[in-house]
């Protein structure tokens, strides 16, 4: 589908900002130029790359050459290129599964937990995020991943999607450039529906290891830790949590019937990021 009709498609739908990822085609500097003078959304240049083990490439403008179908290399290889980089659906295709994901942590930044064509096609999406918890709780670090994968309208827009964080003083409008640093710092939520309004860490004088969260959209609010385990989970739209010691990982989960909302995993020594504005709607691919 034409990048100027699905940018007017999810701008109607709220989006702030859309990432154009043909099949191992990279569009030009110019191109990109006039899909973006049509838009009133900001458009992230990029790729999905291979014919084999599908990896998404944003904030891109030329395919990255790889010269190998070896999916860790090629993952090593596209984020040595600068890219904000994610494994794609690893329920669907046996050489881009979730061995091929296991094997390439530390390469890429993220993976596809969830993914609208896929689910569309049968596919167990919720696979993906025990996967996850599987990879967080061994040690490894990955960012959760939502799209709707709208090749050729094959699926109707808005399934999944990512909302990112952006610093307070950031010009507008917000570049793909700054959008696509701040998922490479993992400075997002992935969703089907609910939305983190805050998620703060000893704030507004809450001692410094209470967890904060709020959420539209939501019937219920959870903390999962190592293995997958709900640590805490609350009724309503509000979470008060204090971070318990010797975790490897923690994440919060927003409900709201079949639909999920994924905060990022924080880690024992990291700080939780404060959300003060956020780019207010997500992504598609």
């Amino acid at each position: 589908m034409d990048a100027g009709v699905s940018g007017q498609i999810y701008a109607n739908l709220g989006y702030d900002f859309l990432a154009i990822t043909d099949h191992n085609l990279a569009h030009s500097p110019e191109q990109w130029q006039k899909w973006q003078a049509e838009n009133s959304l900001t458009i992230i240049p990029g790729e999905e790359n291979g014919s084999k083990g599908h990896i998404l490439e944003l904030g891109v403008y030329d395919v990255t050459p790889t010269g190998t179908d070896i999916y860790t290399e090629r993952a090593k290889l596209l984020r040595q290129a600068g890219g904000f980089v994610v494994g794609c659906h690893p329920q669907e295709y046996p050489d881009c599964g979730e061995d091929d994901i296991r094997d390439a942590v530390g390469m890429l930044h993220g993976f596809e937990i969830f993914n609208g064509l896929r689910e569309g096609r049968g596919c167990d999406e919720m696979a993906n995020v025990a996967l996850w918890d599987q990879i967080l709780t061994g040690g490894g670090r990955i960012w959760g991943v939502a799209t709707d994968d709208f090749h050729c309208a094959y699926v109707t827009p808005g399934h999944g999607w990512v909302c990112v964080q952006v610093p307070e003083d950031t010009p507008e409008p917000v570049s793909w450039s700054t959008i696509v640093q701040q998922l490479k710092n993992g400075a997002f939520f992935s969703s089907t529906y609910p939305a983190f309004e805050k998620i703060a860490l000893g704030s507004n004088g809450s001692s410094s290891d209470t967890l904060v969260v709020e959420a539209a959209g939501t019937r219920e609010l959870r903390v999962i830790g190592d293995g997958g385990a709900a640590l805490h989970r609350v009724r309503g739209n509000r979470l008060e949590w204090k971070v318990e010691p010797n975790l490897t990982y923690f994440r919060v989960e927003a409900v709201s019937g079949i639909k999920r909302g994924w905060s990022q995993p924080f880690y024992r020594e990291s700080q939780l990021r404060v959300a003060s504005r956020s780019v207010t709607l997500p992504t598609a691919k």
